[in-house]
């Protein structure tokens, strides 16, 4: 019998230590060194960063001292890597480093060397905004018994800046299990309607040689991060088979959740899939907080945008009329005197036309209309005061937002909006223009412009918002961190101001308390991933539009629509325009 134990005590002891170690995740300490500009030194593990401050990668560098700067900025972090993961990192050869986002392209560096980088920096700038980042040091790079340096550039390109991320992860390289997870959510679009089963079906493939354990995690909240649901079930899936099981959510209230699975199989935790989904939308409501005098206010802004002569301007740009129409370029003034402008497309055959308007996103670069886009339309891309052909050089400081914020009277959009019924002046003034064929069309701050434009001027006809922004500022604020990070380093700047004063001004150019007032056909586009307007504040205020409208969710898309909108949008325009 002794001996017998003892044969099985050592069974034991040699099985344990043939046991691969176990994948751990571990996240690093909040704080990083950092330091604007750019300097490939910095990189190097031996720099001397001692005299650079530190700031928090969970929100932007604009909300932690640095208003208003765009370009570089670079994060390092020295650290020993812990104890309980350094064996898988050593067995399994290499450390896979994680986070969430950045703003808006970066390269990370490990001890010196260039790891990866997701997006490019300028002269070929690309943005790679809202993308996940998963980076694979190799073990020959490591030091598993003293510290390591992380070095992270960050390029800005506009706006917020830095790497906004709720954790920053590192986890010994995951072993190569051949196993797979994938989802579908049960409901057209992503989107719940009804007394419908709320569930997830959930399909594991294993490819291995071996019957596998695995345990599905699902995490859901709503769209502010409040926790709704934990859930977790264990599986087993035989080899090379699939396996789909169905979990059910726990939802109830109208809105927008998000969700997160994760696939865990001998203790190794795979990569998290994170969608959001939705539940009766229309069914979303966000109370009006207008103020008393809100019509009066805006009736007193369009009177003295009528007093103000238009005076407009226009411009043969021969070398872009080549096709079947020509474009101009147009400026006009505006409310105070400010001048704003776009590109006019007129088709070369005289007669009068139906007009297209387009209203540009917040901050992005100028565009023209093609020479034969559009055709049979007069296309009018719409540059407001400081952005778009006015960018270069603005007052503003690409800080739209909290321009004039002091004051509702002086606020920069109470301008920019008159900008938009000026655009309407000028296309119902010129001939060739039929001013009772109208549509407007624009995304982000765009598809808010639209809204806007419908709300204080009727003779829009028709109306295809997308995305829009500047809407529902109380919720949109808890949702996501920017734009209220700009607004959170003006109240930094200004003790005096407060978040109730700003609320109250900002009532005034909500979409949500605008949007009551949109008599035009509407049809609104939405992202359901979209991190920068979610869903949420885009319902808000199209679920308080009396007109007769309509909407499209793209269920993989995030601030942005998919090529079919187009057509889609057209249509409803040709409908409501009554063309053949």
């Amino acid at each position: 019998m002794k001996k017998t134990f003892l044969s099985f005590l050592t069974l034991i002891l040699v099985l344990g230590c043939n046991q691969p170690p176990a994948v751990r995740e571990a996240e690093l300490d909040p704080s990083w060194k950092f330091q604007t500009g750019n300097d490939l030194q910095w990189a190097l593990p031996g720099f001397d960063d001692s005299q650079w401050p530190e700031i928090s990668p969970a929100t932007s560098w604009e909300n932690q001292g640095y208003a208003f700067y765009d370009g570089y900025g670079w994060y390092r972090k020295t650290f020993t890597i812990p104890q309980d993961i350094i064996k898988a990192v050593i067995h399994y050869g290499g450390l896979s480093i994680r986070y969430d986002n950045a703003d808006d392209s970066d390269a990370l560096y490990f001890n010196g060397q260039i790891i990866g980088a997701t997006g490019s920096f300028p002269p070929d700038y690309i943005s790679r905004y809202g993308e996940k980042r998963t980076y694979t040091v190799p073990l020959e790079y490591i030091k598993t018994d003293e510290p390591n340096t992380i070095a992270i550039q960050v390029y800005d390109g506009g706006g917020d800046g830095g790497l906004l991320t709720s954790a920053i992860i590192i986890q010994p390289v995951a072993p190569a299990l051949n196993i797979s997870m994938e989802y579908v959510v049960d409901a057209e679009n992503g989107v719940f309607m009804g007394e419908v089963p709320l569930t997830l079906s959930v399909t594991v493939n294993n490819q291995e040689e071996k019957t596998k354990k695995s345990v599905i995690h699902l995490a859901v909240t709503t769209d502010d991060y409040q926790p709704v649901q934990e859930f977790s079930r264990k599986i087993t899936v035989r080899s090379q088979e699939s396996m789909t099981y169905v979990l059910p959510l726990k939802i109830s209230n109208p809105g927008f959740y998000r969700c997160t699975l994760r696939l865990e199989t001998d203790g190794v935790k795979g990569e998290p899939l994170t969608f959001n989904i939705g539940l009766e939308p229309e069914k979303i409501i966000s109370p009006i907080d207008a103020q008393e005098d809100f019509d009066a206010f805006w009736q007193e802004t369009r009177s003295i945008l009528d007093s103000t002569p238009m005076r407009p301007s226009m411009k043969l740009l021969k070398e872009y009329s080549t096709g079947k129409r020509n474009i101009y370029y147009v400026e006009m003034k505006s409310f105070g005197d400010e001048i704003m402008g776009g590109y006019y497309a007129v088709p070369k055959e005289k007669g009068k036309y139906p007009v297209i308007i387009t209203y540009m996103g917040y901050g992005s670069n100028p565009w023209m209309p093609h020479t034969d886009g559009e055709p049979g339309f007069i296309s009018f891309v719409v540059s407001v005061r400081g952005q778009g052909i006015y960018k270069a050089g603005n007052k503003y400081n690409d800080k739209w937002i909290v321009w004039g914020i002091e004051d509702k009277n002086d606020y920069y959009y109470r301008g920019a909006f008159m900008d938009l019924v000026r655009a309407i002046d000028f296309v119902c003034s010129r001939p060739e223009a039929d001013k009772d064929r109208i549509a407007a069309e624009g995304g982000s701050q765009g598809g808010a412009f639209t809204m806007a434009a419908c709300a204080l001027d009727n003779r829009i006809a028709v109306a295809a918002p997308t995305i829009p922004f500047l809407s529902d500022y109380p919720d949109y604020f808890r949702i996501v961190d920017w734009p209220r990070s700009d607004i959170d380093a003006y109240i930094r700047e200004h003790p005096q101001a407060t978040w109730e004063d700003i609320y109250k001004l900002l009532s005034y150019f909500d979409i949500k308390n605008l949007a009551p007032r949109i008599k035009t056909p509407t049809i609104m586009g939405v992202g359901l991933q979209d991190p920068t307007c979610p869903p949420h504040t885009n319902f808000a205020g199209y679920n308080l539009i009396t007109a007769p409208k309509d909407y499209r969710i793209y269920q993989d898309n995030g601030h942005n629509t998919p090529p079919e909108w187009q057509e889609v949008r057209m249509e409803f325009f040709k409908k409501h325009l009554e063309l053949d």
